[in-house]
């Protein structure tokens, strides 16, 4: 690994092809950062007017059918007072039934001891009973006169009569035992009925099933694992995707602990009529839930839509767009590597070629270059130099060669010039011995005459005489020659 590093390191080509990268991608991750960014937050502007938009459709709907329910209910609470028999009244229920289809139930339901013949109770009730998957075509009706029950202490009928006015009452069970009942929840729009004295004679209320809303709520699928929920007054569910949690549980009770404050805020957002969006956690997943109210009935419609939906193909493209730009980074990679690799390539020549010059080879001629940018200018003034540098290294090498030369010739004049001081040194000695001995004769016979000259004979006094002067000579002789041997030498 070591010894990979280091090949690295020294491969220009490959540096700087890192380097390249190392840029584009700091520059493409800015720019796509950004880009992702916007598109993100546009993605969510989308998701909220997609969501919004289908919130306000289903709400319509809604509000269209609750239109038509309250058109109804009103035109025969303005009606019916003037054909008030128990017969007509099990008559007018079952037509209201059988001419909107949208409808469950309707009654009509008097005060007690309005017909005297019929007793205490008198309450006109037609059922709409859809056995199989709602299929209108196999709808049954029945009418009945409800009774004998209490039902004046039913929601339905008690609050019209305490109001006084019309209105929609929350969710109830239309459970009675021994009574024609609905097996769904219901939730119902009351119209007081009253005389020509302005006088409150009865009730008349018409049904809706919250199997009925559910279905028009679960319409609301903006992305496939989206759902629809609404809360009544009171924050209970009349329509949520779990069954288990209708008119038993409220959005508060319901809330997952790490998402509790954000759903308290949404519930009492929704129980106070406002619309809007809050992002928080549904299910151990981040949501964003979308919500409105239905102004007429105090309830709130909301839609859930988990986060990786609505991202769902913003995220599918930024895993597409990371994928291109991280093959674009490898490609790019290696064009960087082979376009700088062709780039430096004169570069390296010159850096073998240098290497060979610290190595001494200055003979090895370099090849010029056919490029006319600063690489081919830089390669062809390399080749000039290092021709230069050839013809002055053998300019050198044969002055160096000269130099050796005139060296050898004065180290062999200055052996001989040490041969000839030798020889001198002893010719000189020699000399200097061959002198002490005439002079030795010179001296000896001198010191003879001088003390017995007069005691010596003539001739032997004229042989001494005769042998100094030849010594005298020899000393003579032996100094010209010494003379002529300290000469300097030239």
């Amino acid at each position: 690994m070591k010894r990979i590093l280091k090949h690295f390191r020294r491969r220009l080509s490959i540096r700087l092809g890192l380097l390249i990268v190392f840029i584009v991608t700091v520059a493409f991750s800015l720019l796509f950062g950004y880009l992702f960014y916007r598109g993100r937050r546009y993605i969510q502007h989308a998701a909220i007017e997609r969501a919004t938009k289908l919130l306000d459709n289903t709400a319509e709907h809604i509000n269209g059918i609750m239109d038509e329910t309250e058109t109804v209910t009103n035109f025969m609470a303005q009606t019916t007072p003037r054909h008030l028999s128990p017969d007509s009244l099990l008559v007018f229920t079952r037509r209201a039934i059988e001419e909107n289809a949208f409808l469950t139930g309707m009654a009509i339901s008097m005060e007690p001891y309005y017909f005297p013949e019929m007793g205490r109770y008198f309450s006109a009730y037609s059922l709409r009973y859809r056995p199989v998957n709602d299929d209108i075509s196999i709808d049954s009706i029945t009418t009945v006169r409800e009774g004998p029950f209490e039902y004046f202490d039913a929601v339905w009928y008690k609050t019209s009569r305490t109001l006084g006015t019309t209105c929609w009452v929350d969710a109830y069970d239309d459970y009675n035992e021994g009574t024609l009942s609905s097996p769904d929840i219901l939730t119902s729009y009351c119209c007081p009925m009253r005389n020509d004295e302005g006088q409150f004679i009865g009730s008349i209320t018409a049904s809706l099933t919250l199997k009925w809303l559910s279905a028009a709520v679960s319409d609301l699928k903006p992305y496939p694992n989206s759902s629809a929920i609404m809360i009544d007054r009171k924050g209970t569910y009349i329509v949520h995707p779990d069954t288990a949690k209708l008119y038993r549980e409220t959005i508060f009770s319901d809330a997952a602990p790490e998402a509790r404050h954000e759903i308290e805020n949404l519930g009492k957002d929704m129980l106070a009529g406002h619309s809007g969006m809050v992002k928080t956690i549904v299910d151990g997943a981040p949501a964003y839930i979308f919500y409105r109210p239905l102004e007429r009935t105090g309830w709130s419609l909301a839609i859930v839509c988990p986060e990786s939906d609505i991202f769902a193909r913003y995220n599918h493209l930024v895993h597409i767009v990371w994928i291109v730009v991280s093959i674009g980074l490898v490609l790019l990679m290696l064009f960087c590597y082979q376009t700088v690799r062709r780039a430096v390539k004169p570069i390296k020549q010159l850096d073998r070629a240098a290497r060979r010059i610290s190595n001494g080879h200055f003979d090895v001629p370099l090849s010029t270059s056919s490029r006319g940018d600063s690489l081919g200018r830089l390669t062809n003034s390399f080749a000039r130099m290092q021709q230069s540098l050839a013809d002055n290294v053998e300019n050198l090498q044969r002055v160096n060669d000269e130099l050796q030369h005139h060296n050898e010739e004065l180290a062999n004049a200055y052996q001989l010039k040490l041969e000839t001081n030798r020889r001198k040194t002893a010719f000189i000695q020699d000399m200097y011995h061959e002198i002490r001995t005439p002079l030795n004769i010179i001296s000896g016979f001198a010191q003879v005459l001088f003390a017995s000259l007069h005691a010596l004979p003539e001739e032997e006094v004229n042989d001494i005489m005769t042998r100094m002067r030849s010594s005298a000579k020899d000393i003579s002789r032996l100094t010209r020659e010494l003379s002529e041997v300290s000469k300097p030498t030239k």
